[in-house]
């Protein structure tokens, strides 16, 4: 399954050093891993964006492997991403987070982007639940509402590696041919178990969960009004510059995902307030009890 993400002779084509194969980088998160024993029930894998890595400190007793300890992953190089696994226990159930992600504008590929996550999947996790910053494309959201990503669109460069499922290339004629589940797993990102989970969550403690589509950008710099006028014509509510690739990765090899993004900036095209970095921040800083929430919610019901 995990080879049709990273195939055995998979290498950084812009790399002068090629990145060892997938399965010596899993062996080597599972020699991390091993001294925990065997896991109780499938793992909960989690994303934390920027700034959202507070919560990997309510994670119990907690394992931490940084990403440059095992073989195919670099350093996080981005402000507010710790880049690293913790592993460990929430709410009962096992654990895998993600405290910080790799982006293609730190200089990687997509498939360096995606192997994190497609490690977690390796270890055996059944759910996944990614969060992320982004601004705001549509005028009915405010800065630090949380909204649950039902739709996607990327225009990162570069692909994701060999596709789990041959895509038809002509529309099929039932009942001779019919879709794989796994490409329908592939084309719904958003679990609806989990998105249900998060909806009751959201009513249970007293805040909105919106809903909408996910623009993944290469960045890192903001939009300009041109830009965001060209993307909510488009239909996109939120922009970014990740979550895409690690959602998909993980619906391709069969984990229900969820993404969740915290608006921290109005990309509205005649907005004018701006933002930096530091406002980011801050904004997912106080958003983080409310995804907390999320998370605790789907630990404890989703498994």
């Amino acid at each position: 399954m995990f080879e049709t993400i990273f195939p055995a002779n998979f290498d950084r084509a812009a790399s002068p050093d090629p990145a060892p194969p997938f399965s010596d980088s899993l062996a080597a998160l599972r020699e991390r891993i091993s001294p925990l024993g065997e896991f109780s029930k499938p793992p909960l894998g989690v994303v934390l964006g920027s700034g959202l890595g507070g919560l990997a400190d309510s994670i119990d007793s907690p394992t931490v492997i940084p990403y440059r300890e095992i073989p195919g992953l670099a350093a996080s190089t981005a402000a507010g991403h710790r880049g690293e696994f913790i592993v460990g226990q929430l709410a009962s159930r096992p654990i895998i987070a993600m405290a910080g992600r790799l982006h293609v504008y730190e200089g990687h590929s997509l498939q360096d982007v995606t192997r994190p996550v497609a490690l977690m999947a390796g270890i055996g996790i059944s759910q996944l639940v990614v969060s992320c910053a982004a601004g705001g494309l549509n005028p009915a959201f405010s800065v630090g509402d949380l909204v649950l990503i039902n739709e996607h669109s990327s225009w990162l460069d570069g692909k994701l590696g060999a596709p789990p499922v041959a895509v038809p290339t002509t529309t099929p004629s039932p009942p001779e041919r019919s879709v794989p589940d796994s490409f329908r797993r592939r084309l719904n990102t958003c679990a609806p178990e989990l998105a249900q989970i998060a909806q009751r969550t959201a009513r249970k403690h007293g805040f909105q969960l919106r809903h909408g589509m996910y623009l993944a950008v290469s960045g890192p710099n903001y939009e300009t009004r041109a830009e965001c006028r060209m993307m909510r014509n488009l239909g996109a509510d939120l922009v970014g510059m990740s979550t895409v690739p690690e959602i998909l990765c993980a619906s391709s090899a069969g984990v229900q995902t969820l993404g969740v993004s915290v608006v921290t900036n109005l990309a509205l095209p005649d907005a004018p307030i701006t933002a930096d970095h530091a406002d980011v921040l801050d904004v997912c800083e106080q958003a983080a009890d409310r995804l907390q929430q999320i998370v605790r919610a789907i630990a404890t019901h989703g498994a």
